[in-house]
């Protein structure tokens, strides 16, 4: 137990307002608050472990609860901690295999493959790398594996470029010190409808909600599917049928299978190649 996971425990709800899981849900015991009420009785007196070992991955990471904190408390940070304790250790990471030799990568995380639009779009050479797991998010989640991961995307790319779909791998290759483009920035054609921007885009003018994370992101969308799930239909709700674009392909792919009607870079990109042709 620490004194900020008390301070946290103790709150009176004061970042719920901010918390897209708490508004996405509607469902009490997603509040930070009661979160971290939950680990505070598992580390201090034992009780209801499951519980606590469940609760902590009610959080998409997108940081909202720290932004409204008045005394800036690490909340991502006291989670991790909390995650590292409260979880049995995942199987030790590597990263997958980069396909090719060429110096840019194209970092596939979704269902679809654009890697020849991309080169085709930039007219240079791209190699390619899937990954299942958005890079080893799970494992950057903790404070244990987190460094392994880093680790080893580091020596993976050994000097090359990466163009990620997603923020989730942008932030991951960020911190290995990888050179990293968005796709979002290399669309030859820009949207023509309104940007919603999620959790981890960058501010700029858009469509506004109350919610700003759809609950693609992990380790919520991993441990609590239905509850993911139900915040990305709240928020098609919330959209009231508008078609949008989102700079971020799995935000995009998320609120699609919720019914949104949503554009994302990498059927852009697939657009503008075809035009080409």
């Amino acid at each position: 137990m620490t004194a900020s996971i008390d301070t946290c425990a103790l709150c009176p709800s004061l970042c719920r307002h901010k918390c897209p899981v708490a508004v996405g849900t509607g469902v009490e015991s997603t509040t930070p608050t009661a979160i971290f009420t939950a680990i505070w009785s598992a580390q201090a007196h034992g009780r209801h472990v499951e519980l606590a070992e469940r609760a902590v991955d009610l959080c998409t990471q997108c940081g909202h609860c720290e932004d409204a904190c008045g005394v800036n408390q690490p909340v991502l940070a006291l989670l991790a901690e909390a995650r590292t304790t409260l979880q049995p250790a995942p199987k030790p990471w590597s990263a997958p295999q980069i396909k090719g030799r060429a110096k840019t990568v194209a970092v596939i995380c979704t269902e679809e493959d654009w890697t020849a639009d991309i080169a085709k779009a930039t007219g240079r050479r791209i190699a390619s790398l899937v990954t299942s797991d958005h890079l080893g998010e799970l494992h950057r989640a903790r404070q244990d594996t987190g460094n392994d991961v880093i680790k080893s995307l580091s020596e993976r790319f050994r000097g090359r470029t990466a163009i990620a779909a997603c923020h989730t791998c942008a932030e991951a290759l960020e911190a290995a010190s990888i050179a990293v483009e968005s796709l979002d920035s290399l669309i030859p054609r820009r949207p023509s409808v309104a940007t919603w921007r999620s959790c981890r885009c960058l501010p700029a003018p858009g469509v506004n909600t109350v919610q700003r994370c759809c609950g693609a992101r992990g380790p919520m969308s991993t441990s609590h599917p239905v509850l993911s799930n139900s915040m990305a239909a709240a928020l098609v709700r919330r959209l009231g049928g508008n078609a949008i674009y989102t700079p971020d392909s799995r935000c995009a792919e998320h609120l699609q299978r919720a019914g949104a009607n949503v554009t994302s870079p990498i059927s852009l990109l697939a657009n503008a190649t075809r035009a080409e042709d």
